[in-house]
């Protein structure tokens, strides 16, 4: 009689651990891992000024002499590159 206790009750014992087994490998997050990254992808969207830049539509610019200006300045802060500073002088004042 006990070996048929024995034997029911490493029976059941088995299929609790292969239960337990195979429940710890299921997903346990579908409805998460389906929306993953929604939300990122949403603040994208609403963060994107113009969603057809980059079509056929004409730009519009700036006049010409605010372009031309800008252009220039930007081309002559190459000339005369900045001086390094040393570390040690950052926010004293000269």
């Amino acid at each position: 009689m006990k070996t048929t206790v024995n034997k029911s009750a490493s029976l059941f014992a088995g299929a609790v651990a292969c239960t337990l087994l195979f429940a710890g490998c299921a997903p346990t997050t579908p409805q998460w891992d389906a929306q993953f990254g929604e939300s990122m992808r949403i603040a994208m969207q609403q963060q994107t000024l113009n969603p057809d830049a980059g079509g056929t539509a004409p730009v519009n610019g700036i006049e010409a002499v605010t372009g031309r200006e800008s252009i220039t300045r930007y081309r002559d802060s190459f000339k005369e590159p900045t001086q390094p500073t040393s570390a040690f002088t950052i926010g004293v004042s000269r």
